[in-house]
């Protein structure tokens, strides 16, 4: 049966293949035609590299910075690049505004697919795309010099939290490409998200912090994502903030989840 867990399908109820599975496949195809065009991600993933190198070499041998952060400047900055990866995740909103411009979607909804399963399964395809650049980030992090404090077990749990908070920008993305149906709308939108990133404790501790962006960023849930992998990287095990980032990067996977569902159901209701 066409199983949904976010909320109900607007189309009729048809017989067909469980919702997991339905999950599996679309995200297949998803990966398949990303796999075929690798060079989507590489502009966003030289950016982030990019940024990294620049950023630590300009302060990294500081010392006023490296108190200032606590130690090795690169455990602080690395995070930063990896959360900077998340605006790849905007490529699963084109995927599907590629397939509403083609007319593959309008097909799919003759097929008994959960219109969850549609959303999520382009929302794991940003998600997958975003860990797999976090991984070539932090291996040159490596390279450079980071010493995880939490050791290789925070470096997976760093990842894990890439992986969710991709998942959330996905979803995004994936929303916004729904609502324009043009690709050129949506990635422009994506962008627009951007400027959140540096509403936060980018470059400083939050208490080093001008108190207006300190206002913001206390509302902002990229401040806490960042600051648990940041404890990650450079107090440890820490709970309460890696408590803070999974429920800030949870919240915002099912917000923007739910999002892009309802989004979903009313373009189909009127194709």
């Amino acid at each position: 049966m066409n199983a949904n867990p976010v909320g109900g399908d607007s189309a009729p109820r048809k017989e067909g293949v469980a919702f997991g599975l339905q999950v599996w496949l679309l995200t297949g195809r998803f990966l398949g035609n990303a796999i075929r065009q690798p060079a989507v991600i590489l502009p966003n993933l030289g950016i982030s590299i990019f940024f990294l190198i620049v950023y630590y070499g300009s302060f990294g041998d500081s010392p006023a910075i490296v108190q200032l952060t606590g130690g090795n400047y690169l455990n602080f900055v690395l995070p930063v690049t990896v959360l900077f990866a998340s605006i790849s995740g905007g490529a699963a909103g084109l995927t599907l505004v590629e397939d509403l411009e083609s007319g593959y979607f309008r097909r799919q909804l003759s097929m008994p697919l959960s219109r969850t399963a549609m959303v999520l399964s382009a929302m794991l395809l940003g998600a997958i795309q975003v860990t797999f650049e976090a991984i070539l980030i932090i291996a040159l992090g490596l390279v450079l010099g980071a010493d995880p404090a939490a050791g290789a077990l925070g470096l997976l749990a760093l990842l894990f939290f890439s992986l969710l908070w991709g998942l959330g920008f996905a979803g995004y993305s994936v929303a916004t490409g729904l609502l324009t149906g043009n690709a050129r709308a949506a990635q422009s939108a994506t962008f627009i998200f951007f400027p959140l990133l540096f509403l936060a404790p980018v470059f400083l501790p939050f208490d080093q912090l001008a108190p207006w962006i300190q206002a913001i960023a206390r509302v902002n849930p990229t401040t806490y994502m960042l600051e648990g992998m940041r404890s990650l990287m450079i107090d440890g095990w820490e709970l309460w903030p890696l408590a803070k980032a999974l429920i800030a990067g949870a919240a915002f996977a099912l917000v923007t989840l739910i999002w892009a569902v309802r989004v979903a159901i009313r373009k189909t209701s009127r194709a």
